[in-house]
């Protein structure tokens, strides 16, 4: 089920796992099936990667800061980590476009 126009050909051959995994716009990216074109998520999905990981070392620092018990700072710090890891895969897998590759070697 591709609902994702590839940048290079415009075919729908992407679908949100793809899209997700395209990685950010200096990654190479994921090749479209039709052309083999590399695909990368955009600017705004790298701006929004940004936030959630200030956001998330805001929580780590906090956990580390305030949180007494060791073992309970470590399960705090690992939710934190892994909610930002389905939180980028998740806004890279919906929301926003797909552009052309830009890095040289893609």
């Amino acid at each position: 089920m591709s609902i994702y126009d590839c940048p290079h050909c415009g075919e729908k051959t992407f679908n949100p796992l793809t899209k997700a995994l395209a990685g950010p716009m200096n990654s190479k990216g994921r090749a479209c099936k039709a052309c083999g074109g590399k695909c990368v998520n955009g600017q705004a999905s790298a701006v929004i990667r940004m936030i959630l990981s200030l956001l998330m070392g805001a929580a780590v620092l906090a956990c580390i800061l305030w949180i007494e018990s060791t073992v309970t700072a470590m399960l705090c710090i690992l939710g934190a980590v892994l909610l930002y890891v389905l939180l980028t895969g998740l806004v890279n897998a919906f929301f926003f476009p797909l552009i052309k590759a830009v890095r040289r070697d893609a």
